[in-house]
């Protein structure tokens, strides 16, 4: 179980998950993973789509400077 905190990047590493290789910024660590969102732009705006992802499906890859 990895140390996750709000804010860190990880990337989905499970091949045979269906966002798989998304970048994800950790909102919420989890005692099973994390509750995160990717930004996606919609018309004027950047809005979250959150996600929920077990700790072996993903790898930490860094930290986010800009959170929503």
């Amino acid at each position: 179980m990895e140390n996750w905190n709000e804010g860190d990047i990880v990337q989905i590493t499970n091949e045979e998950h269906h966002w798989y290789p998304c970048l994800v910024i950790v909102s919420e660590p989890k005692s099973w993973g994390i509750q995160g969102y990717v930004p996606i732009p919609i018309k004027e705006k950047v809005a979250p789509a959150y996600i929920r992802l077990e700790d072996k499906e993903i790898t930490i890859v860094g930290k986010a400077v800009i959170t929503t």
